[in-house]
């Protein structure tokens, strides 16, 4: 059977080109309803895990997300119990310790360990730091006290200090994103991280470093306050350590990583700073931008901590969906680039023997780029699922082919000694 996108041939009984990922069974090459990290999912899905985390399986994923889901109730139940510093330092940490052992776990690449993303959390995180004290201690604090303790009083809209505003929901969103990005991108541009993948999985860790360090600056007086435990306004609290533990981090994650993503661009090598980049840049402003304003003015509402997280996760929703769409269509298209070229021989991140696939366990073909029965990707594998698959190494040479036998002496013959020597 012909693949009606790359003219690939597939076996029969094939509802995936193994080449290109394209329904065959529909003749959809970009599979509206199938997201090619994890087929059993929609590109529409608000999944976060298999977004945020593109190379796991759908096991590793739900182990995931059990663990974070526990995690998240035992800081909640912290919080209930107002041992706020407790509460806010482990909120403010869960999703970049999650997401540091999730790079170790999965051994993204094998020539650069899970210590070049633990450098890029520590450079960004001093980065936040610095950031953060020049707004809201060195050079703004008293813009931040009037507009904090105004949202505090809920004293109405008109109590709100409209350049403070401006400084804390416009102007620090822009300059946060540029520190997030900077060596997000830095690293995208090496060329052993060529990829989209790599530039999401950067982008998404310099992302919620940047917010773990902010939270932690712009909450200090919690930690160093006499009462170890809180005993007023435990509600409000329990939603404001709800909103930096999951909203904030992800927002922020999210946000970069779509940046970044676009400085990757799609195939081998990197785009670098195009007009995509710099769209994707300032989409990722303005989510920022659009979700501290959201916070900043429901904080003067009734229930404006909730209205807050409500909003948040709106954003987040859309970031999410957002991101899948760039990746199906980065994964798709490349597949077909690299199909255009050749067989697969050639593709770095194709199979080289027949084995089987990590989601559905049926069977992978040589030279594969999807499975031919669930339409997985194996570009957005982990390492142990590529040796599995028996893919080639990333940045590894291609695999020389195999030299045909020899064919046999003709009858009589002594070999080419013999031929050798008859004069």
């Amino acid at each position: 059977m012909a693949c009606p996108t790359c003219s690939s041939d597939n076996p029969e009984v094939a509802s995936y080109c193994h080449r290109c990922g394209t329904s065959l069974l529909v003749g959809d090459a970009k599979r509206a309803t199938s997201y090619a990290v994890q087929s059993a999912e929609g590109v529409t899905q608000f999944a976060v895990i298999s977004t945020v985390m593109p190379h796991t399986s759908r096991h590793s994923a739900d182990n995931y997300r059990w663990a974070m889901i526990i995690s998240g109730a035992l800081i909640l139940a912290a919080a209930a119990l107002g041992l706020l510093p407790i509460a806010i330092a482990a909120a403010a940490f869960l999703v970049p310790l999650a997401y540091l052992v999730y790079i170790d776990d999965v051994n993204l690449w094998e020539e650069a360990p899970a210590a070049v993303v633990v450098g890029l959390f520590v450079a960004t995180g001093a980065l936040a730091v610095l950031i953060s004290m020049f707004f809201f201690q060195w050079v703004f604090d008293a813009q931040w006290a009037s507009f904090a303790s105004g949202s505090r009083a809920r004293g109405g809209i008109e109590a709100m200090s409209f350049p403070a505003l401006l400084i804390f929901a416009v102007l620090l969103p822009v300059v946060a994103e540029v520190a997030k990005n900077v060596f997000a991108v830095l690293l995208a541009a090496r060329p052993q991280f060529d990829d989209m993948i790599d530039g999401l999985t950067f982008g998404v860790a310099a992302g919620t470093a940047y917010a773990a360090f902010e939270t932690i600056v712009v909450f200090w007086p919690v930690f160093t306050a006499q009462d170890f435990r809180t005993t007023t306004g435990v509600a409000s609290w329990m939603i404001v350590v709800a909103n930096v533990m999951v909203v904030k981090s992800l927002i922020y994650g999210t946000a970069t990583g779509i940046a970044v993503a676009a400085f990757s661009g799609k195939g081998e090598g990197y785009d670098g700073f195009t007009p995509t980049y710099f769209a994707y840049f300032g989409l990722a402003v303005a989510a920022n931008v659009a979700y501290w304003l959201g916070v900043r003015l429901m904080a003067y509402l009734p229930f404006g901590n909730g209205l807050g997280l409500i909003w948040g996760f709106l954003i987040l929703a859309a970031l999410v969906v957002k991101i899948r769409m760039m990746l199906q269509v980065a994964l798709l298209e490349a597949a077909v680039e690299e199909a255009a070229k050749g067989d697969g021989s050639d593709d770095k991140r194709s199979t080289y023997v027949e084995t089987y696939c990590p989601e559905c366990e049926n069977l992978l073909l040589t030279n594969a780029s999807f499975c031919i029965v669930c339409g997985t990707s194996v570009r957005s594998s982990s390492r142990q699922a590529r040796s599995a698959m028996g893919m080639r190494p990333v940045g590894a040479a291609t695999a020389p082919a195999a030299e045909p036998p020899a064919p046999p002496p003709p009858t009589g013959s002594t070999g080419p000694s013999s031929e050798g020597g008859a004069e």
